[in-house]
Parts: C-alpha cells; structure tokens; sequence
C-alpha cells in the first residue's frame, strides 16, 4: 500500500470547438505571447496535497493549483488546514508566485466564490481557469472586476464537446467534460478533466468528481493518447471499480494515478486495492517522468 500522508485579454466560451487561445499580459512573470512550451527543465515536479482534491504542482519556477480553495467537506472530507488556506489567498510562500488556478467544478468541497475572489485580489497576476458555472457564482458575488475577468479563462464547454487546448509559454492546458460521479443524471455539472504540462518537462491530469464509467471516456480515446500523463490524480473510487481501474491503468495513458478526495474516515476497501492516494493534507509526491 502506497499512502501518501503528510510527513481583456482573453474572455470565451466553447462550444464543441477545440483551439488556442490568447493570453491575458504578464502571467506571473512568463511572456503574455503564445508560444510553444519551451525545452523540458531538468527538474522535479511535485506535487503538494492541500485537501480534499485540492493540489499544488511545481516544476522549476511554475506552480499551478487545482481546486485549492473550498470551505465544505460536508462533515465526510478534509479541508485545507486554515494556515495554509490564508497563506495560498495572500500568496505567501510556498504558494507565493502561483501561475495558474484551475478549478474542476463549482461545488462546496471544490470551490467557493468568496475565497477565489479574495485570492485573485491579492495575486492579481493569476491565471483563473475555470468552467462557466464557478465563474457564474464568482459574478453573482457582485465582487468581480474588469480586471479580474481579464486574468479568467472560462471553460464553457457543452456536454460532448471536444477538447479544448490553451497553450502559453510553458503551460499547457488541456480539458474535456466528463460527467461527475452519478452518470448522465449530473451532465449539467460542468466537472472538467484536465491535463497539464509544466515546462514540457511534467505532465498531470487532475479529474475532478468524475464518474469512473467507461461510456465517458472511450470517446475521447484519441485524446488521452497524444499526450503521456505522468501523474494522474483521480477521485479514489475509480480504485473501487473495474471500470475505473481500467481507465486509470490504460485509457488515460497514464504512469501511475494518485487517488484524491478522500475521506476522512479511511474507506476499507481503498486500503485494501494497495494503491497509492493523498490521506492527510502536507503530502508531497516527486511526479517520476521519462
């Protein structure tokens, strides 16, 4: 058993379409101008448990974090420990310099609108992505900006879309729409898979709440195979089901899979799979690439 414990610029939807978009001026001092992702840098990667599905990645001077900022774990889930939380909204190290944000769906023990508003008002050079739903309730707040939504790529995605690719100088962002847990009854939860490549030297795949069913995931075969993944990060009960084991292990093209969004309470028979997934928050993993 492998635990890992703690020890504007540019404002769009998509609809069916995949392209490259523009970027917003000076992403935490990387060049604005669409470029390729530069040659690899010899360094490791980590990746840094917050909570929850909450993690950080860094590769050299890049960092980026997927869903950091959330304030339920509805009595079931671990929140990120209070210091750390002040610490990635005033962004001081280590989560100080952040790239970008991205945010896999707008629920309670994902994503709050007030702390992400908060964040971006003190680390105002950060890139948000995020799907159209999560932006919506950032809106609703009345809090936003132009300047804001200037630093917002919105992932308005149809159910069914193609994937989308944002490319920048050194970040690659790629992400599909798969149904959360619970199948087609919840296709109107924009939940995101994303695939990342740091420095085109690492490459993570964080996947939300997605429902581990086959049926969402062989259509975008062609997709999961033009980019290796070296890390994947998925909810834990894709190790409960074969279904899931083969997305994980096959479909997904990816070297090994992390699981997150776990609950507090250890669930027996993810102890019993014997695979590797992020318990406590203060967990940190070197991402192994080739």
């Amino acid at each position: 058993m492998r635990v890992l414990k703690a020890g504007a610029a540019c404002l769009f939807g998509v609809c069916g379409f995949s392209l490259t978009a523009c970027m917003p001026d000076g992403l935490s001092g990387h060049s604005a101008a669409l470029a390729q992702t530069a040659e690899p840098v010899a360094l490791p990667a980590k990746a840094h448990h917050l909570g929850n599905e909450g993690v950080m990645i860094e590769q050299g001077e890049m960092k980026i974090l997927f869903d950091p900022l959330y304030r339920n774990g509805f009595n079931n889930y671990h929140l990120v420990p209070a210091d750390v939380k002040a610490a990635i909204i005033a962004g001081t190290p280590p989560y100080d310099g952040v790239d970008a944000v991205l945010i896999s769906h707008a629920h309670g023990d994902h994503f709050d609108a007030g702390d992400l508003i908060a964040f971006q008002t003190a680390n105002p050079q950060t890139l948000i992505i995020a799907p159209q739903q999560a932006v919506d309730m950032m809106e609703a707040t009345g809090a936003l900006t132009d300047e804001m939504r200037a630093r917002h790529m919105i992932m308005g995605m149809a159910y069914g879309a193609d994937p989308l690719k944002l490319d920048f100088e050194g970040l690659v962002v790629e992400a599909v729409r798969v149904p959360h847990a619970g199948g087609p009854a919840r296709r109107e939860i924009q939940n995101l898979v994303y695939r990342v490549t740091l420095n085109a030297a690492a490459t993570v795949m964080h996947m939300g709440d997605a429902d581990p069913s086959l049926e969402f995931f062989v259509p975008y075969a062609d997709h999961w195979q033009a980019r290796r993944t070296d890390t994947a990060f998925p909810p834990y009960w894709f190790f409960l089901r074969a279904e899931g084991v083969q997305i994980t292990d096959g479909l997904l093209n990816a070297r090994e899979a992390i699981g997150v969004h776990v609950p507090v309470r250890l669930p027996q028979e993810l102890v019993s799979t014997g695979r590797a997934y992020f318990a406590e928050p203060g967990a940190e993993y070197t991402i192994h690439t080739e």
